[in-house]
């Protein structure tokens, strides 16, 4: 045989087997909602939504009844999801832009890592934050995440909304909250509730009456007559792309939905499923129950708290709570049937048989309870999520599983699922995966497996709403949930510590409570061990080796400047023998002392690779990792 006939041999081989290797390989559906809680679950202390799609994909398969985010606000639970790196691993726990992060910038996502491994992969909606999706590796991307429609006054700057509806602007009077941020998202009702804004002409408003989406008016006459709405556009999107017949690869398609996101607004025909007299207030809703909670993590002049005493500020108006949980118990219901729109394409599809699905959201959301509305909490309702997977060979339908799961683990379950390279960060930011597959407790939700017995949810602290204050995330509140139990340890050394079986509305802290100091003690050391990581070192002196950023920790006193190569990055003086902590990475360089932030400096341009060194010789009890 000729050499070139061997070539060619050899080639067919080949590419035959990586068709084959493609072909036993499954396809993906990922579906994720925009800020809905753990209601399709159906627990009992939220008012009972029907959705029977989810439903019924939880009948042909498993259900995580204790899944969990990882940070309970869209942007960082988004990126530690898609990159598979904990917020306290990258030090992104709030709105800023993974690409930007020291760590997150130079690591894989999971959309690159499926397209750079044999799969096509398709998105439509909101999957990353902020349209930071990654550019090039998507074989078809629909329309982007939109929360729309929105009101409209007439003026250029709101042409896109971002506005309230003016309907409801007693929200913000004297007497309520005008300083009040974000007032879009405290807006709601149906689409039946055309919005009108009158003319101000000394204010330069000429007025509009209808609604809006991306800067072009959006036709309302019924429900039966109207535009699609964003999300029903992209289940459409993601329907077509499912009957797609000869797709030569396998594939994913990330299906993201925007609503249950505020501000609340969906089709009349939602809110008419939910009479407002057949609205009961849950058990689990009870005044006066922040009292015993941690201060940091109770402090009622936070965002989700004075959302909800908005609600109540109102004394004419006494239907206004239960007008509200009408609102997102419409928009759960609305959500539910465009996930029934794509299931069932699928369902019809050539598909069917060879496709997983999995179904989640990227945080819980208080709707009363705790005297919250809104996600960024350490409770329950704020961490707390559905996760629905179905449709992998050999695993039982119809079951839940128990164990604390969250959004870390999906990036690893990708690989298992998939066949695809482990390590993705190998060769980029070096860093290993935090999460776990649960394929085995899918395959036997009953099973061992290598995860830990607790989810660990970070939550940036101080004032880490309003006015777009980003000072939070130098003080991060970490929680962790297990099975029975839930133990929170703030910035500043406060807990909290709940018995589910006996508490399951988190209505009494039991922490420090000398009969349970044992399980307290246990669930503290699960909960450093995952914040502080793996990757530490205990070292006598400091490395010589170059790094292009660290984490150090040290016991100092007296003066002590750090350098990194020939940067100053840090100067700490103290007279008395201090826990210090430094943290340098791409531009930033933060230090904290007894756990209180004693300097953050941004640099003009990303600290480069050098050794570190210190003025002061006698550092004590040196941990330090790179990153």
């Amino acid at each position: 045989m000729t050499f070139k006939r061997q070539f060619m041999v050899f080639w067919l081989l080949f590419l035959f087997g990586l068709q084959a290797y493609a072909g036993d390989r499954p396809n993906v559906l990922f579906i994720i909602v925009d800020d809905l809680n753990d209601m399709p679950l159906h627990p009992t202390g939220k008012p009972l939504v029907p959705t029977p799609n989810f439903d019924r994909l939880a009948k042909q398969g498993v259900s995580f009844t204790n899944a969990h985010c990882n940070d309970p606000i869209c942007a960082p639970s988004r990126s530690s999801m898609l990159t598979g790196l904990y917020p306290q691993t990258s030090s992104l726990y709030w709105f800023e832009d993974y690409r930007e992060n020291a760590v997150l910038s130079r690591s894989k996502t999971l959309t690159e890592h499926l397209a750079t491994n044999g799969y096509d992969v398709y998105s439509v909606g909101k999957i990353y934050h902020g349209n930071q999706d990654p550019k090039g590796f998507f074989a078809s991307k629909g329309p982007g995440g939109n929360i729309g429609p929105w009101p409209w006054d007439g003026t250029k700057a709101t042409q896109r909304g971002l506005i309230p509806h003016p309907q409801q602007m007693f929200f913000y009077a004297d007497d309520a909250d005008p300083d009040m941020d974000y007032k879009w998202e405290h807006t709601f009702g149906p689409l039946s509730l055309i919005p009108t804004y009158p003319a101000d002409k000394a204010n330069g408003i000429p007025g509009y009456k209808g609604w809006r989406l991306s800067g072009k008016p959006w036709r309302y006459v019924s429900d039966e007559n109207r535009d699609a709405m964003p999300d029903e556009m992209n289940a459409q999107w993601a329907s077509e792309i499912l009957n797609q017949q000869n797709l030569d690869k396998p594939f994913v398609l990330f299906t993201g939905f925007s609503r249950t996101h505020t501000p609340l607004y969906a089709p009349q025909k939602y809110f008419d499923r939910f009479p407002l007299d057949s609205i009961e207030i849950p058990k689990g809703y009870r005044e006066g129950d922040l009292k015993d909670c941690a201060p940091s993590l109770a402090n009622t002049s936070l965002y989700a708290f004075r959302r909800y005493q908005m609600l109540f500020k109102h004394k004419d108006r006494p239907q206004l709570f239960k007008q509200w949980l009408q609102a997102y118990m419409a928009c759960v219901a609305f959500i539910d049937d465009q996930v029934g729109t794509v299931l069932d394409a699928l369902e019809a599809s050539s598909h069917a048989d060879d496709t997983i699905v999995i179904l989640t959201s990227d945080h819980g959301f208080h709707v009363g309870d705790k005297e919250s509305i809104y996600k960024q909490t350490l409770w329950d309702s704020g961490t707390r999520i559905p996760l629905i997977i179905s449709g992998l060979e050999g695993m039982p339908q119809n079951v839940i599983c128990k164990k604390p799961v969250s959004l870390i683990d999906i990036y690893p379950t990708f690989i298992d699922f998939c066949e695809l390279p482990e390590d993705p960060h190998q060769g980029r930011s070096g860093y290993p995966l935090d999460g776990h597959s649960i394929k085995p407790l899918i395959l036997n939700p009953k099973a061992d497996w290598s995860g830990p017995n607790v989810a660990i949810t970070a939550l940036p602290g101080k004032d880490h709403s309003q006015h777009r204050e980003h000072i939070g995330t130098l003080y991060p509140h970490f929680s962790v949930r297990s099975e029975d139990w839930r133990y929170s340890l703030t910035s500043d050394g406060q807990e909290e510590l709940y018995h589910y079986p006996n508490d399951p509305y988190e209505f009494t802290n039991l922490a420090n409570k000398r009969e349970f100091a044992d399980i307290q003690a246990e669930l503290k050391k699960q909960l450093i061990e995952l914040r502080d990581g793996p990757l530490w070192a205990e070292v006598d002196a400091l490395p010589e080796n170059k790094l292009s950023g660290f984490e150090l920790m040290a016991e100092v006193k007296g003066e002590s400047i750090i350098h990194l190569g020939e940067i100053e990055v840090a100067k700490i003086i103290t007279k008395q023998r201090a826990s210090v902590r430094i943290r340098a990475a791409g531009n930033r360089c933060q230090v904290w002392m007894n756990n209180r932030v004693y300097a953050d400096e941004i640099f003009d341009q990303a600290l480069a690779p050098g050794k570190i060194t210190s003025s002061n010789k006698n550092l004590r009890d040196i941990r330090i990792r790179k990153l």
